[in-house]
């Protein structure tokens, strides 16, 4: 009875509709992103790509992301939460199939990174003001506990069952596959009818904001974000030169993701409970330790440990950041403004990432020493998220 009541209290009581919508559509739509993102930028490697040229790739990707961004707020204002949610996923759908025509067509690689830029321009600030608006402030960590245990889930299936197709079909029914499940994922929010009432947001406003002198600790604390980049599209093309096997390497993702699910939900719990800002700056120094670790890796036991340190680590961050992030946008007169000024501070940190990963890049003529760099700016920038 007593671990019943352990486990319950782990979990939200009070989910409105609303975030359980968006839950099950999250649910799906990272069960398509753990099927292709860990391979994505190992698909443009393997295409013959330097990684000069991948780090510019995304550079485009959110240089035009942090210019349209505000477009995004004002569309989700107008129609809804969740239409900015399926314009999102319809976009994803596009991204991949313009990947997938890269080697028909080269300049794919560069209508690519402009179609990402406008699923995120969607996407992101409809999920997060929706998320922001709708949680329950007495129980939000749980809830953003719940939302990242239960969506890491997938993480455990997808990228085994990525890894598999791959090796089977390629990269093409990857794709494929992962689109379908995207546009899936749209059938939860759009059952029932969105009440909401329409608003403007100012473009300039956004920017303003940006730079505004209340919001400078918290801008310092989510340039932090700029290490997302190194993890999502370095430490993959990183992990490829070690495991040459994709289903191995799916696999090995897989199984690092099983350990956090339970410590998720359990960060949730002590972010309701305790000082959010402690367990931040606690897993703040872990994760930091995490990427200081990825220096001395040089086999599949070594990936296997610091992955699961770091996702761990990772998760313990992220539920008391994305709380104190909803509760500041809550304080603010618009929540909107609150979570695109999160989304544009961080793409300023992604950014700042890129562009010293290709200073470096042109100094520095060896790729695989460039990437142990990336691993200690990483780990830096890490420190930032306590900051916040």
């Amino acid at each position: 009875m007593q671990n019943k009541n352990f486990f319950a209290n782990l979990l939200p009581s009070r989910m409105t509709r609303q975030v359980r919508e968006i839950l099950v559509s999250t649910i799906l739509l990272n069960l398509a992103l753990a099927m292709v993102m860990v391979f994505e930028p190992i698909y443009l490697f393997q295409l013959g790509y330097s990684l000069q040229d991948i780090i510019t790739f995304y550079l485009l990707v959110y240089l035009v992301y942090f210019f349209i961004m505000p477009l995004g707020a004002k569309f989700a204002r107008y129609a809804g939460y969740e239409w900015g949610i399926f314009w999102g996923s319809f976009f994803f759908a596009a991204f991949y199939l313009a990947l997938f025509l890269i080697p028909i067509q080269t300049w794919f690689f560069y209508v690519a990174p402009i179609i990402f830029a406008v699923q995120k321009m969607f996407y992101w600030p409809a999920y997060h003001a929706g998320f922001a608006k709708f949680s329950d402030s007495s129980e939000e960590g749980r809830e953003v506990g719940t939302m990242n245990g239960v969506t890491s889930l997938v993480y455990i299936i997808g990228p085994a069952l990525a890894g598999f197709i791959v090796l089977d079909w390629g990269y093409g029914a990857l794709f494929v596959m992962a689109s379908v499940i995207f546009l899936l994922s749209n059938i939860p929010t759009l059952i029932t009818k969105e009440n909401f009432e329409k608003k403007d947001f100012s473009y300039g406003q956004a920017y303003r904001d940006l730079l505004s002198k209340e919001n400078r600790q918290a801008f310092l604390s989510y340039l932090g974000f700029g290490e997302e980049f190194v993890v999502m599209v370095i430490w993959p093309i990183f992990i490829s030169l070690i495991i040459v096997n994709v289903f191995d390497l799916g696999l090995l993702v897989a199984a690092t993701t099983l350990i956090t699910v339970l410590v998720t939900l359990y960060v949730g719990k002590l972010s309701d409970s305790r000082s959010k800002r402690s367990v931040l700056a606690l897993g703040s120094t872990f994760y930091s330790i995490a990427w200081f670790i990825r220096l001395f890796i040089v086999n599949q036991l070594g990936v296997f440990f610091v992955d699961t340190m770091s996702r761990l680590s990772k998760n313990i961050i992220m539920v008391p950041l994305t709380t104190i992030t909803y509760e500041r946008a809550k304080k603010n007169l618009s929540v909107m403004s609150g979570v695109v000024f999160f989304e544009m501070a961080l793409v300023v940190g992604k950014v700042l990432a890129m562009l010293l990963i290709l200073l470096a890049l042109m100094f520095i003529g060896d790729e695989v020493f460039v990437m142990k760099l990336t691993f200690i700016l990483a780990g830096s920038l890490s420190l930032l998220y306590m900051l916040l």
